[in-house]
């Protein structure tokens, strides 16, 4: 199988990843191991994200010169030209991104690779834009059907450019609802601090009861008990640099939640915003960034309650 940039990326970083665990498991230490767990979760997700934001980075600038490329093509149909020499002429424009891509076209039909096949190639290379494969399938059919074929692309050319207006309207009316999102996560981040400053104080100040007494003994339950998920706190809580106890339990918890937090509200903030996913990962590093150097900032500096 052909490993395309994204799988060697991804791999690579695997193997990395795994060699780290490796390392720390031989060191046999808990601090290490989680450090190491972290570290590996990071080399393996950032990478990824980062290929593939920039992939969704990339198609957004072809969508945003396409409709300029297809006006081009129906201006050189309307004097008369072939799909071939209306190309070959748009190949010395800028297009910003979609140059290469037309500068790639031109070759191929120069080689003599039919036109059909050339806009098969294309679309493949943009396979995840859903605007531009369906005007190449407009195109397509306008090229076997015949007819008024400029008109065609110049009604394409238009469609595509009141559907960016309208996307960018749609983008600009409800990047107020990302802000909300940012606001909920630093609410609940303050919140968890909060309730770790208020909670483990008191827990911890709660006697412990003797032989006949009716008061109960708090404790972590995470001293007894020695899987998952107290395997997952105490790494944290070695990673934060916290002893074990009824601080290590509630600071590693709420360290993890707002992590996942912070992981899915930015995918929703992406979702929302620019509606795709991919795009709400960038909001989910920072959120989940912020989370965590903000818990190893109280815990370095000792203004976690431990």
């Amino acid at each position: 199988m052909e490993l395309t940039k994204q799988r060697k990326v991804l791999v690579a970083t695997i193997l990395i990843s795994i060699g780290l665990i490796l390392v720390g498991i031989f060191t046999a230490d808990t601090g290490v191991i989680g450090n190491m767990l972290i570290i590996s979760i990071c080399l393996i997700v950032v990478p990824v994200f980062l290929y593939r934001y920039a992939e969704y980075v990339w198609i957004k600038n072809i969508e945003d010169e396409f409709p300029n490329f297809v006006r081009d093509l129906s201006e050189g149909k309307r004097s008369g030209m072939s799909f071939p020499e209306a190309i070959s002429l748009s190949s010395k424009s800028d297009y910003g991104k979609l140059t290469p891509e037309i500068i790639k076209m031109h070759n191929r039909l120069s080689w003599g690779t039919p036109f059909l096949r050339v806009l098969e190639i294309f679309g493949e290379t943009v396979s995840r834009s859903k605007i531009i494969r369906e005007s190449l399938n407009l195109i397509k059919e306008s090229y076997e059907s015949g007819g008024n074929v400029s008109a065609t692309l110049e009604a394409i050319s238009r469609d595509m450019l009141m559907l960016k207006e309208a996307e960018s309207e749609r983008e600009s009316l409800i990047k107020q609802h990302v802000f909300i999102m940012y606001g909920v996560f630093f609410m609940f981040l303050v919140i968890s601090i909060m309730i770790i400053h208020v909670m483990v104080p008191m827990v911890e100040a709660q006697p412990i009861s003797g032989a006949g007494d009716l008061g109960l003994k708090f404790s972590s339950p995470c001293d007894t008990v020695h899987y998952f998920p107290c395997d997952l706190y105490i790494a944290v809580g070695s990673f934060l640099g916290v002893s074990k106890g009824v601080g290590m339990y509630y600071t590693a918890l709420f360290f993890i939640v707002v992590v996942i937090q912070g992981l899915f509200t930015g995918l929703i903030a992406g979702q929302i915003g620019e509606n795709s996913a991919v795009a709400g990962g960038k909001h989910s590093l920072v959120m989940v960034f912020i989370g965590i150097g903000v818990f190893l900032f109280l815990a370095k500096t000792g203004l976690l309650p431990f």
